[in-house]
């Protein structure tokens, strides 16, 4: 997975492409106030997550921000994303994640400003299993000892008990 250069001519065109047809079928973002905005990429394979976040961004931004603000800054997000969850948290090209990010647009820099940004991955089935079926098989043998403890108890308490009214 590699963080695309999105500055060439044919990369641009197809993503404004995909993003007049995004736009008629899902835009991921939300205005959140003046100059306020959110968008998200969806649930999505980890190797796309840098044209899937430019085409949302130019599809939920592109009526209130240039479109060139839109791709020079999505694309050095895309560069800081691609350091976060390759090199950092290791994920696979075929990983499940959805990127959120809320920001705002500096009129006076004519720049995008992200004030918050949330990478966050799923695991299948298979893998959550595996991390907890081992943590199970303890609280099954536990369960297991304090019952046969219990049981002990309890015959000790009616030996007690027989010997008192004896």
């Amino acid at each position: 997975m590699s963080a695309q250069n999105p500055s060439s001519d044919e990369s641009v065109s197809r993503d404004l492409e995909r993003a007049e047809e995004y736009e008629v079928t899902v835009a991921g973002g939300s205005v959140l106030g003046a100059n306020r905005y959110q968008i998200s990429t969806g649930v999505i394979i980890a190797a796309r997550y840098a044209d899937k976040l430019r085409r949302v961004a130019l599809v939920a931004l592109g009526k209130y921000i240039p479109k060139d603000v839109i791709i020079r800054d999505i694309a050095q997000l895309n560069k800081d994303l691609y350091h976060e969850i390759v090199e950092k948290r290791k994920l696979g090209k075929l990983d499940l994640v959805r990127i959120t990010v809320t920001l705002h647009y500096d009129e006076n820099e004519k720049r995008l400003v992200f004030d918050d940004i949330k990478i966050s991955a799923f695991v299948n089935e298979d893998e959550c299993k595996q991390a907890y079926e081992k943590e199970l098989e303890d609280l099954r043998r536990q369960v297991q000892e304090l019952s046969e403890e219990n049981n002990k108890l309890k015959e000790s308490l009616n030996k007690i008990k027989e010997i008192i009214q004896a």
